[in-house]
């Protein structure tokens, strides 16, 4: 059977190609959704008015702005595999036709 190298010195089973891109896919969306439905629910807000308040919200927006980075890096990381998966697949694709028409 083929295998597809997909980088990271990974690879797959052609014939799994699809159900691994679905699977990079769901991920990205998970990360995607995440993000999109807690923005407004991740403020990093003190429970109170004085000095130790302040820096508790202080120190839940430097969390809340580090896990936003997190995801967006992840995000770009599986866009770009899922990008690579696909050119992998469509090379394969082309070479397994020049073939064809070679033989």
């Amino acid at each position: 059977m083929a295998s597809i190298d997909v980088g990271g010195g990974y690879s797959i089973d052609f014939d799994d190609a699809d159900k691994f891109r679905k699977a990079l896919e769901d991920q990205l969306h998970a990360l995607q959704s995440t993000m999109n439905n807690t923005a407004a629910d991740l403020m990093g807000v003190g429970p109170g008015h004085d000095d130790y308040s302040k820096a508790f919200g202080a120190m839940g927006t430097q969390l809340v702005q580090a896990h936003r980075e997190w995801n967006t890096a992840k995000q770009k990381e599986l866009s770009n595999l899922i990008d690579s998966l696909k050119a992998a697949v469509d090379k394969y694709k082309q070479t397994e036709h020049d073939n064809t028409i070679k033989g």
